[in-house]
Protein backbone atom coordinates (compact mmCIF):
# COMPACT_ATOMS: atom_id res chain seq x y z
CA UNK A 1 0.00 0.00 0.00
CA UNK A 2 2.98 2.37 0.74
CA UNK A 3 4.71 1.70 -2.60
CA UNK A 4 1.34 2.74 -4.46
CA UNK A 5 0.76 5.86 -2.46
CA UNK A 6 4.30 6.61 -3.21
CA UNK A 7 3.96 5.84 -7.08
CA UNK A 8 1.70 9.06 -6.74
CA UNK A 9 3.80 11.93 -5.10
CA UNK A 10 2.56 15.50 -4.74
CA UNK A 11 5.53 18.22 -4.88
CA UNK A 12 3.08 21.25 -4.51
CA UNK A 13 4.65 22.15 -8.15
CA UNK A 14 1.78 24.69 -10.05
CA UNK A 15 0.97 22.61 -12.61
CA UNK A 16 -0.04 20.31 -10.09
CA UNK A 17 -3.85 19.26 -9.10
CA UNK A 18 -4.51 18.82 -5.54
CA UNK A 19 -7.58 17.62 -5.75
CA UNK A 20 -6.68 15.60 -8.06
CA UNK A 21 -4.34 14.30 -5.67
CA UNK A 22 -7.02 14.02 -2.87
CA UNK A 23 -9.42 11.93 -5.22
CA UNK A 24 -6.25 9.49 -5.73
CA UNK A 25 -5.03 9.16 -2.89
CA UNK A 26 -8.79 8.25 -1.55
CA UNK A 27 -8.76 6.08 -4.14
CA UNK A 28 -6.13 4.20 -3.19
CA UNK A 29 -6.88 3.92 0.24
CA UNK A 30 -10.21 2.75 -0.02
CA UNK A 31 -8.52 -0.14 -1.23
CA UNK A 32 -7.16 -0.94 2.58
CA UNK A 33 -9.43 -2.11 5.06
CA UNK A 34 -8.42 -2.93 8.70
CA UNK A 35 -9.88 -4.54 11.25
CA UNK A 36 -10.15 -1.80 14.50
CA UNK A 37 -8.23 0.78 12.51
CA UNK A 38 -10.55 3.40 11.27
CA UNK A 39 -9.88 5.04 7.69
CA UNK A 40 -9.23 8.74 9.22
CA UNK A 41 -6.35 6.79 10.93
CA UNK A 42 -5.26 4.99 7.93
CA UNK A 43 -5.41 8.25 5.57
CA UNK A 44 -3.56 10.30 8.18
CA UNK A 45 -0.82 7.56 8.83
CA UNK A 46 -0.14 7.31 4.93
CA UNK A 47 -1.03 10.58 3.57
CA UNK A 48 2.81 12.55 4.68
CA UNK A 49 3.98 9.51 2.27
CA UNK A 50 1.84 11.08 -0.32
CA UNK A 51 3.90 14.14 -0.27
CA UNK A 52 7.27 15.23 -0.92
CA UNK A 53 9.85 18.63 -1.47
CA UNK A 54 7.88 21.47 -0.87
CA UNK A 55 4.66 19.91 0.22
CA UNK A 56 6.79 17.69 2.47
CA UNK A 57 7.60 20.68 3.50
CA UNK A 58 4.61 21.63 4.24
CA UNK A 59 3.42 19.10 6.25
CA UNK A 60 6.40 18.74 8.83
CA UNK A 61 5.90 22.35 9.30
CA UNK A 62 2.54 21.68 10.81
CA UNK A 63 2.18 22.01 14.72
CA UNK A 64 1.81 18.62 16.05
CA UNK A 65 -1.80 17.82 16.68
CA UNK A 66 -2.94 20.60 14.65
CA UNK A 67 -5.07 17.82 12.55
CA UNK A 68 -7.16 15.21 13.82
CA UNK A 69 -9.17 13.88 11.43
CA UNK A 70 -9.20 13.31 7.73
CA UNK A 71 -11.79 16.41 6.71
CA UNK A 72 -9.34 18.79 8.54
CA UNK A 73 -6.32 17.26 6.97
CA UNK A 74 -7.87 17.51 3.36
CA UNK A 75 -8.84 21.56 3.98
CA UNK A 76 -5.40 22.23 5.32
CA UNK A 77 -4.33 20.93 2.33
CA UNK A 78 -6.46 22.57 -0.14
CA UNK A 79 -6.24 26.13 1.71
CA UNK A 80 -2.37 25.53 0.93
CA UNK A 81 -1.68 24.64 -2.10
CA UNK A 82 -5.08 25.23 -4.11
CA UNK A 83 -4.28 28.76 -5.91
CA UNK A 84 -5.41 31.90 -5.16
CA UNK A 85 -6.60 32.65 -9.09
CA UNK A 86 -8.38 29.26 -9.57
CA UNK A 87 -10.21 30.30 -5.78
CA UNK A 88 -10.82 33.76 -6.96
CA UNK A 89 -12.33 32.36 -10.60
CA UNK A 90 -14.31 30.01 -9.01
CA UNK A 91 -15.61 32.00 -6.58
CA UNK A 92 -16.77 34.25 -9.24
CA UNK A 93 -18.61 31.04 -10.98
CA UNK A 94 -20.50 30.69 -8.37
CA UNK A 95 -21.58 33.65 -6.72
CA UNK A 96 -22.47 35.00 -9.82
CA UNK A 97 -23.89 31.79 -11.32
CA UNK A 98 -27.06 32.39 -13.65
CA UNK A 99 -28.81 29.59 -15.82
CA UNK A 100 -28.16 29.79 -19.78
CA UNK A 101 -30.76 30.05 -22.25
CA UNK A 102 -29.75 26.88 -24.03
CA UNK A 103 -29.59 25.09 -20.13
CA UNK A 104 -32.27 22.75 -18.70
CA UNK A 105 -32.95 23.57 -15.19
CA UNK A 106 -30.91 20.14 -14.80
CA UNK A 107 -28.09 20.91 -17.12
CA UNK A 108 -28.10 24.45 -15.11
CA UNK A 109 -27.82 22.27 -11.34
CA UNK A 110 -24.89 20.02 -12.34
CA UNK A 111 -23.18 22.67 -13.88
CA UNK A 112 -23.30 24.98 -10.29
CA UNK A 113 -22.48 21.07 -8.39
CA UNK A 114 -19.32 21.35 -11.01
CA UNK A 115 -17.87 23.98 -9.80
CA UNK A 116 -18.83 23.30 -6.40
CA UNK A 117 -16.50 19.51 -6.64
CA UNK A 118 -13.83 21.55 -8.33
CA UNK A 119 -13.85 23.89 -5.35
CA UNK A 120 -14.57 21.35 -1.82
CA UNK A 121 -13.45 23.74 0.34
CA UNK A 122 -15.70 27.08 -0.94
CA UNK A 123 -17.30 27.66 2.16
CA UNK A 124 -20.45 28.38 0.76
CA UNK A 125 -23.35 26.56 2.74
CA UNK A 126 -26.64 24.79 1.44
CA UNK A 127 -28.84 27.80 2.33
CA UNK A 128 -26.36 29.75 0.08
CA UNK A 129 -26.22 28.07 -2.62
CA UNK A 130 -29.56 27.39 -3.08
CA UNK A 131 -30.34 30.77 -2.93
CA UNK A 132 -27.51 31.74 -5.95
CA UNK A 133 -29.57 29.00 -7.81
CA UNK A 134 -32.63 30.38 -6.85
CA UNK A 135 -31.49 34.17 -8.37
CA UNK A 136 -30.02 32.45 -11.17
CA UNK A 137 -32.38 30.20 -12.81
CA UNK A 138 -34.17 30.99 -15.19
CA UNK A 139 -37.86 33.20 -14.76
CA UNK A 140 -39.67 29.82 -15.50
CA UNK A 141 -38.19 27.69 -13.18
CA UNK A 142 -38.14 29.86 -10.31
CA UNK A 143 -41.38 29.82 -10.84
CA UNK A 144 -41.90 26.10 -11.22
CA UNK A 145 -39.46 26.23 -7.42
CA UNK A 146 -41.85 28.92 -6.03
CA UNK A 147 -45.29 26.60 -6.67
CA UNK A 148 -43.82 23.07 -5.76
CA UNK A 149 -42.84 25.41 -2.29
CA UNK A 150 -46.50 26.50 -1.86
CA UNK A 151 -45.29 29.76 -2.96
CA UNK A 152 -41.92 30.60 -1.98
CA UNK A 153 -39.01 28.48 -2.69
CA UNK A 154 -36.71 30.37 -0.01
CA UNK A 155 -39.08 29.86 2.81
CA UNK A 156 -38.47 26.33 2.72
CA UNK A 157 -36.23 23.98 4.99
CA UNK A 158 -32.44 23.89 3.59
CA UNK A 159 -32.61 20.02 3.39
CA UNK A 160 -36.15 19.87 1.47
CA UNK A 161 -35.48 22.75 -0.35
CA UNK A 162 -32.24 20.26 -1.56
CA UNK A 163 -33.69 17.50 -1.84
CA UNK A 164 -36.33 18.92 -4.32
CA UNK A 165 -33.83 20.59 -6.87
CA UNK A 166 -32.32 17.16 -6.71
CA UNK A 167 -35.80 16.13 -8.16
CA UNK A 168 -36.62 18.76 -10.32
CA UNK A 169 -33.19 18.49 -11.93
CA UNK A 170 -33.89 15.17 -12.47
CA UNK A 171 -37.42 15.63 -14.41
CA UNK A 172 -36.08 18.35 -16.41
CA UNK A 173 -32.88 15.51 -17.56
CA UNK A 174 -35.28 13.16 -18.54
CA UNK A 175 -38.22 14.70 -20.33
CA UNK A 176 -36.93 18.39 -20.71
CA UNK A 177 -38.20 21.51 -19.43
CA UNK A 178 -41.00 21.73 -21.47
CA UNK A 179 -42.63 18.69 -19.24
CA UNK A 180 -44.68 20.14 -16.65
CA UNK A 181 -42.58 18.68 -13.68
CA UNK A 182 -44.91 20.72 -11.29
CA UNK A 183 -47.90 18.29 -12.22
CA UNK A 184 -45.67 15.49 -12.35
CA UNK A 185 -44.56 16.51 -8.23
CA UNK A 186 -48.06 17.01 -7.46
CA UNK A 187 -49.09 13.74 -9.39
CA UNK A 188 -46.98 11.29 -7.77
CA UNK A 189 -46.23 12.95 -4.42
CA UNK A 190 -49.75 13.96 -3.55
CA UNK A 191 -49.45 12.25 -0.15
CA UNK A 192 -45.79 13.71 0.52
CA UNK A 193 -47.20 17.08 -0.13
CA UNK A 194 -50.36 17.41 1.43
CA UNK A 195 -48.78 18.59 4.55
CA UNK A 196 -45.32 19.60 3.16
CA UNK A 197 -44.24 19.65 -0.25
CA UNK A 198 -41.20 18.10 1.10
CA UNK A 199 -41.98 15.20 3.60
CA UNK A 200 -42.12 11.65 3.13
Amino acid sequence: MINLVQNKMFHGLPSEDPIDHLDEFDRLCDLTKINGVSEDAIKLRLFPMSLADKAHQWEKSLPHGTITTWDECKKAFLAKFFSTSRTAKLRSEISSFIQRNNETFGEAWERLKGYMSQWPHHGFSHESLLSILYRGCLKRQREMLDTTSNGNFLNQDVEDGWELVENIALSTERYGDNYDSTDRVRTSDAKRLAGSPFED
